[in-house]
């Protein structure tokens, strides 16, 4: 099946359209988009920000907003974050700006990736474009659970983290309830759910409490 990916005509500038048109297998719209700046196959709906432009939207409280606009309108939503955000130009706490992203993550539940550069993004834009192909069962909720909208998107969520898969996924929304008390979770929490030991507690545990991984 061919990749289908629209692009709002002002990341035109950017180069990335551009990039991903490059790509054999890809049908590439640019057109004006309702919400965000890439829609993915039809379901997947990607805000692209550098870190000049996520640290800006902190400051003048715009960036819930568009988190929101977003959520409203596609299926899946992703944030993606360019470069460093907390290099910035801007005269800002670091504190602030986890809080935002932890705030995108938990309170709206929208995923949130970091990216090096434009091509970087790009790489990410096509995985999940590729992913989004595979068969929906692969993103089904637990035995005897009835799949929802929101359970495809906390599912969806968890799947950003290293080493966990579908199942894994589903696993920890059956075992602890919430994204939100994944991401709370000890290592010795997590080592309760079936198919977590030691070794992969530790990777999910450093993944969500890790720095990006630019500042020193």
């Amino acid at each position: 099946m061919r990749i289908s990916i629209q692009a709002d005509h002002r990341e035109t500038p950017s180069g990335i359209p551009e990039l991903i048109a490059a790509n054999t297998g890809v049908s590439l719209l640019i057109s004006s988009l309702p919400a965000g700046d890439y829609i993915i196959n039809g379901t997947i709906g990607v805000e692209r920000k550098s870190a000049e432009d996520f640290v800006q939207s902190i400051i003048i409280n715009r960036l819930f907003g568009q988190v929101a606009k977003l959520k409203r309108s596609v299926l899946r939503p992703l944030l993606v974050v360019e470069d460093n955000p907390y290099t910035t130009s801007h005269k800002i706490q670091n504190c602030v700006v986890r809080g935002a992203v932890l705030s995108v993550l938990v309170s709206w539940q929208v995923p949130v990736m970091f990216s090096k550069n434009k091509e970087y993004t790009v790489a990410l834009l096509l995985m999940a474009a590729r992913q989004s192909l595979a068969d929906l069962s692969q993103l089904a909720a637990p035995q005897n659970y009835r799949p929802k909208r929101l359970v495809r998107q906390q599912l969806f969520l968890l799947q950003g983290i290293p080493t966990v898969g579908p199942a894994i996924a589903a696993r920890l929304l059956q075992k602890l309830g919430s994204i939100k008390a994944v991401v709370n979770a000890t290592e010795e929490e997590l080592k309760q759910v079936e198919g977590i030991g030691g070794n992969k507690a530790k990777k999910i545990s450093g993944f969500i409490n890790a720095l990006f991984s630019g500042e020193r």
